[in-house]
This record gives C-alpha cells, structure tokens and sequence, in this order.
C-alpha cells in the first residue's frame, strides 16, 4: 500500500460506519465540511471518517477509517456528493491547529492492517449469514435486492452489510474494531440476534 499522510482531516459522523474495502457515498452540504472535501482534493484526497461519543463533537472514539475520494460531483446547489473508498483503520494522536473549522489530526495507521483482511471461508457460514440477515431486515421493515447481494463475494458482503446495517453508533464501533474479517462475520451475527430476540421480548410483553 502507498505510503499515506499522517495529517488527514477528521470527518466525525455518528452511525456511519466506513471499513477498508468497502465504498461510502456522503452528501456533503455543510460549510465545514466543504472546506473539508476541498482541504481533501487539493492535497491527497484522504477523509478519516470516525465517530464522537454521545451527541457532541467534542469527545472522538479514537479508532476510525481513512479512506480516499474516488469520485465527486459538485451539484448546482453547492453540495459535493463524493465516495469514499475505505483504506486502511487509524488511530487519532493529536489535533492540529488551523485556520479552517473543519477538524485536522495527526493519526497513527493500523501496524497490523493485513490481519484485518485474512479470512478463512470454511468459518464462514453464508448461508446462515444471509438468513440472519433476511430476518433482522424484515423486522426492521427494510427493503433491499437479495439476489444481488447473495451473489457478492463473501467478504465484500460481510463489510456492506456491515457498513449499511442500522445499528446503534456504538455497535458500528465494536464492528470496526474488529481484527479481522471473521469476527467481523461473528460480530454481525450476534448484533443480529440480540436486536431480533429484543423484538421478540417487546412484542410478548405487549
């Protein structure tokens, strides 16, 4: 992998979740953040994406996603629709003063990234995987394409459904500190059951 930037802008964004290989497409609308994607383009085209804990911006889980802008469009109202393609998971060290209100850190990369990435399939029940995951779906009420999504490769499916999944901020934080793409899948799973059981156990109570 290229060398990247240790000094990245900070993009904190409650319930998104961004994953190396996986693509996160944002509106962007804000001033801040405009001078943010701007900041991106003319450097390297690198946004940490990251969560803050609670409502305010203040206080940062310090583990995040880096990923690069692989396309964007300025739309006639101002806005950037941008993708972003996850790259590697960091760590935040230290906030550097600026002049721009967007926020800017020093970051320290992953030293172990390629562990992240090792799989073993013969862990990986699909089948069981997409069940769960039709199930939980339907009782959220969501609509998506099932034939195409059991026919992505395995651990793609495992990082989208990860990343579009809408569970709780902290859950999407547990799900990126995962260490590699099998407890990943573990992870999911449970996340599944636990919210599917509670569902049940409100509707028995009622």
């Amino acid at each position: 992998m290229k060398i990247l930037s240790k000094s990245i802008p900070i993009f904190p964004l409650s319930g998104t979740l961004l994953l190396p290989f996986g693509n996160l497409p944002l509106n962007i609308f804000e001033p801040q953040n405009i001078s943010m994607v701007n900041y991106a383009l003319s450097h390297n085209k690198l946004i940490g994406m990251i969560q803050p804990k609670g409502k305010g911006l203040k206080e940062l889980f310090k583990i995040g996603c880096v990923g690069k802008i692989t396309s964007y469009t300025e739309t006639n109202d101002n806005r950037y629709l941008i993708t972003l393609k996850g790259l590697v998971k960091f760590e935040i060290q230290k906030e550097i003063n600026h002049s721009e209100k967007f926020k800017l850190f020093n970051v320290k990369y992953d030293e172990f990234r390629s562990e992240f990435y090792k799989f073993n399939n013969n862990l990986f029940n699909k089948n069981l995987f997409i069940k769960k995951l039709k199930s939980y779906f339907e009782k959220k009420d969501l609509v998506i394409d099932w034939p195409s999504l059991e026919k992505i490769e395995d651990k793609l499916l495992i990082i989208t459904t990860a990343m579009i999944a809408p569970f709780k901020p902290n859950e999407k934080q547990a799900l990126l500190e995962c260490k590699n793409m099998n407890r990943l899948a573990d992870t999911i799973i449970s996340l599944f059951d636990f919210s599917i059981n509670q569902k049940y156990n409100y509707e028995s109570i009622n």
